[in-house]
């Protein structure tokens, strides 16, 4: 499968109606990961939401497009920097993908494209991301990325009533890059 990374769209020939679509398709992997409103009002609330804080500053979103779908809109999943703090050069990083993309390194792929945008182009010195310990998918997708992990937080989410220790992670902009390939982006830089 192959995949294109590009700025979620907002509006009314935007991403809500295959966002929304993605949310119906949603497993457990991916429900923890979205809105609780997975209509396709929140589907585009959320959009909003990424599309305004990207124009500030605030937050560096891709979402990974299949590249074979002749529509364009075939949402694969996303890679996300959010809360980019200029002062101290942090970002906090996520990711998420749909159950059908996953296993084939489409993820890793992304977040090593978004990686070099966020350290090369907006200088970003540290990028920071945390997952469940209990997710080993989750925690090769960082590390595939060139993500070191540097503590445990215990008990520090809550889901469904159970709580989960998680690891954190951090890259610097000095950290050897992952040689892994890269998704390119849409439209290129």
């Amino acid at each position: 499968m192959s995949a294109i990374l590009r700025p979620w769209q907002s509006g009314a020939s935007g991403d809500a109606e295959a966002l929304a679509e993605v949310y119906e398709r949603a497993d457990d992997a991916l429900l923890s990961n979205i809105p609780d409103d997975r209509t396709i009002g929140g589907a585009q609330t959320w959009l909003e939401t990424i599309t305004d804080a990207e124009a500030a500053g605030d937050l560096c979103a891709r979402a990974i497009i299949d590249d074979g779908d002749r529509s364009g809109r075939r949402i694969l999943g996303n890679v996300m920097a959010s809360g980019i703090e200029r002062r101290h050069s942090s970002a906090w990083i996520s990711y998420w993908s749909v159950a059908e993309a996953r296993g084939q390194g489409l993820v890793s792929a992304a977040l090593r494209s978004l990686v070099d945008l966020l350290h090369d182009e907006l200088g970003i010195y540290r990028l920071e991301l945390g997952y469940r310990v209990n997710n080993p998918a989750s925690a090769a997708v960082a590390r595939n990325a060139g993500f070191i992990v540097e503590g445990r937080e215990r008990e520090k989410l809550l889901y469904d009533g159970i709580r989960y220790d998680t690891e954190v992670c951090a890259r610097l902009s000095g950290d050897p890059r992952h040689r892994g390939p890269r998704i390119p982006f849409d439209p290129p830089r």
